[in-house]
């Protein structure tokens, strides 16, 4: 099979590989579409760590090749199919009460095992799920960027009516201001310093405010009345988003801490504690969430708003000219990568 490898930093090409054999309960899937996250350019960039040489990615949809299973029954071979992009222990604390995306073992496809980015790639056959094929299949490689999106406004308990306010307008921030508002948010706004970003969040439908003319605090103003946000979305990683998000929290509010910074933060503790705010850490999402992304998707209903998001599509065989556009290119939404382009 083709696979993208990277073998050191800023370096990523093509190489002839096997393709991966199956143990038992593990399935087979032939890559048809992968979505490129940031988290693959930092480690492209080497900015965030990964084994090498490694096979990136674990945003993808495809078709099912082989499996081997006394399990799963209903699956079929041909079926479109994605999968849940991590391995846990399964018999921890953490794994046994649903949070198995905290388990210490936990061996993330593309970081820890060869992922997508390649023409097959193995799973457990337990994370496979099959889904229509009247449905396009680019929005199956978002059902895990929409997982992500699913499991933080879950953790952060909104309830209807209140409102939300996201630090970061990239594709998980846009994500994350969709199932807000599926959740019954009243108002969603997403702080953005981007140019390009702050446009595409008004297009989306979205409040977008432009933090370089409108200060946090004016913001907060105009459009809580000075109250604060009921949840606050710490999306950007960046050190002012780590600032912001404890201004912009209304007293006995809830911040939730997506971004990962890559250094430490400062965070204004005695101000959280004085406000009674409530700070929930995010990692990626179990799979409970990740089914109930993809039932989102199933299900149609904000799928044009999800497929939106899309804003540059490319065969698979360009994938090196395609990581340095993601590096050096400030204007595009949701990167999406096809085999069969």
């Amino acid at each position: 099979m083709k696979a993208a490898v990277v073998r050191e930093y800023n370096r990523i090409a093509l190489e002839d590989l096997p393709i991966p054999e199956l143990e038992e309960e593990e399935a087979l899937i032939q890559v048809t579409h992968i979505g490129l996250c940031g988290s693959d350019v930092h480690i492209y960039e080497g900015k965030l760590s990964a084994n090498y040489p490694a096979i990136l990615g674990h945003e993808f949809s495809g078709k099912l090749s082989a499996i081997k299973t006394k399990k799963r029954t209903s699956l079929k071979i041909g079926d479109q199919v994605v999968a849940h992009p991590y391995r846990s222990c399964g018999i921890c604390d953490l794994c046994i009460t649903g949070r198995e995306n905290l388990c210490d073992q936990i061996k993330i496809c593309g970081v820890h095992t060869e992922g997508c980015f390649a023409e097959y790639v193995k799973v457990p056959a337990s994370k496979v799920y099959s889904f229509p094929e009247e449905i396009d299949p680019k929005l199956g490689a978002m059902v895990e960027p929409l997982a992500v999106a699913v499991h933080d406004v879950r953790r952060s308990g909104l309830k209807v009516g209140q409102t939300a306010y996201i630090i970061g307008g990239g594709p998980i921030g846009i994500l994350t201001a969709i199932v807000v508002k599926a959740a019954g948010a009243s108002r969603v706004a997403i702080g953005e310093i981007n140019d390009y970003r702050i446009e595409f969040i008004r297009k989306m439908g979205f409040e977008a405010v432009d933090l370089k003319k409108t200060g946090l605090e004016q913001a907060v103003e105009e459009l809580t009345g000075g109250k604060g946000f009921d949840v606050v979305f710490e999306d950007s990683g960046a050190w002012a988003g780590s600032e912001d998000m404890v201004k912009a929290a209304k007293i006995g509010g809830t911040i939730m801490l997506i971004g990962m910074p890559g250094e430490k933060h400062p965070v204004d503790i005695t101000a959280c504690a004085r406000r009674g705010l409530s700070l929930v850490g995010c990692r990626i999402h179990p799979q409970i969430d990740y089914k109930a992304a993809l039932d989102i998707i199933k299900s149609g209903e904000y799928n044009d708003q999800i497929e939106r998001l899309i804003t540059h599509t490319f065969p698979f065989d360009r994938i090196s000219e395609v990581m340095e556009f993601a590096v050096k290119d400030q204007k595009h939404g949701k990167i999406i990568l096809g085999m069969m382009a």
